[in-house]
């Protein structure tokens, strides 16, 4: 068993049936970041180990509540307590491991190669009167019909997520032909009332800020939001939604707001 602690800021639990070892696999970055992502997990115990709880490695694992899993992790904390590697904090000693550097490729190649992607266009909102926030995404992506979830990234210095969190809740506005002015406004504007200058915006049935004749608009409370590498990785429950007759799609492809042709070859 393997709590990975990976350079994106993702952690996660690798092996999680293998009951014969438990260390921390840390990915080479900074030692202030190191830190940070330890004290998400546990407490660091000199150089060489970490102190977990138990509890976090049920958390971590897909298998947490089957009856077996929990009988082998129940004789792994056993064994462990035993040999003395449990406090009395009911903590238990598990290894650093160090993992290797790995090759990756540049900021500028990771560009180059996404601006080859093309995806859909969304105007994500939040909040009311001079309080509305809201920016434009090519990352939003259907999660799961049921429960319904939808996700966007964004970075971490985008101007409108301190208040998307703050309100913990948002609506994703699906853009169409005829809305190339909305786009535009809202990647030039100030953050607030100025970026909804163009289109006709309604207040939703959530209190969120939904355009008009948007190609949808999705209203979601947010149930996580998680950070991942640069970006903020955010997924809300669809509380309403509406569709508006069909026009077609905006695209983000190549750096710029492309349009779908009326009819696609076969």
């Amino acid at each position: 068993m393997r709590v990975y602690l990976t350079n994106a800021g993702v952690v996660t639990l690798l092996e999680p049936a293998n009951f014969r070892g438990l260390d921390v696999l840390i990915d080479p970055q900074a030692p202030d970041q190191i830190e940070r992502a330890i004290s998400r997990i546990g407490k660091r115990e000199g150089e060489g180990h970490v102190r977990l709880s138990p509890s976090v490695l049920r958390f971590l694992s897909p298998h947490a509540g089957e009856a077996e899993w929990e009988e082998n992790f129940d004789k792994m904390i056993a064994y462990a307590t035993k040999a003395g590697w449990v406090d009395d904090s009911n903590m238990v000693r598990a290894h650093i491991t160090f993992a290797e550097p790995q090759p990756s490729i540049t900021p500028d190649v990771f560009k180059a190669a996404m601006r080859a992607l093309p995806a859909g266009i969304a105007a994500i909102t939040t909040g009311q009167g001079d309080g509305r926030a809201a920016f434009i995404v090519s990352s939003l992506v259907s999660i799961s019909a049921e429960p319904p979830l939808v996700g966007f990234f964004a970075n971490r210095t985008v101007s409108a997520l301190p208040t998307i969190l703050a309100e913990n809740k948002f609506a994703a506005n699906v853009l169409g032909t005829g809305q190339e002015d909305v786009v535009q406004t809202m990647c030039s504007a100030p953050q607030g009332p100025a970026r909804f200058s163009n289109g006709t915006w309604l207040e939703g049935k959530n209190g969120l800020p939904v355009l008009d004749g948007a190609l949808a608009t999705l209203e979601c409370d947010i149930i996580s939001s998680t950070t991942v590498g640069t970006h903020q990785f955010i997924v809300g429950h669809i509380r309403h939604s509406s569709s508006a007759e069909a026009i077609h799609p905006l695209v983000n492809f190549n750096g710029g707001v492309r349009h779908l042709p009326e009819r696609l070859s076969a």
